[in-house]
C-alpha cells in the first residue's frame, strides 16, 4: 500500500477547492461583499494547507522508498 495515490486525492480536492474558492473570492470583489470575501480567502487558505500536507506526504513517502531501496543494497552480514 502507498500513502501516493491518497495524497494525490487530496490535492486534486484542495485545488478544486481552490479554484472554487477564487471564483468566490472574485464574485465577492465586485459585488463589494465582505463576509463573503473573507469567506472565501479562509477556504483558499485551508486548501492552500491541504495542498502542503499532500506535498509532504508524497515527499516523505518518497523518502521512505529511498531508504527502503538503500536498506535492500546493503550487504546482508550472517551471524
Amino acid at each position: 500500500m502507498t500513502a501516493i495515490p491518497h495524497a494525490a486525492m487530496a490535492l486534486t480536492s484542495a485545488l478544486g477547492r481552490f479554484d472554487s474558492a477564487a471564483s468566490r473570492a472574485v464574485e465577492a470583489a465586485t459585488g463589494a461583499d465582505d463576509a463573503a470575501l473573507g469567506e472565501a480567502m479562509v477556504d483558499m487558505i485551508e486548501a492552500k494547507t491541504q495542498v502542503k500536507a499532500g506535498v509532504a506526504i508524497i515527499r516523505f513517502a518518497d523518502e521512505m522508498w529511498d531508504a527502503l531501496l538503500s536498506i535492500s543494497r546493503e550487504p546482508k552480514i550472517s551471524a
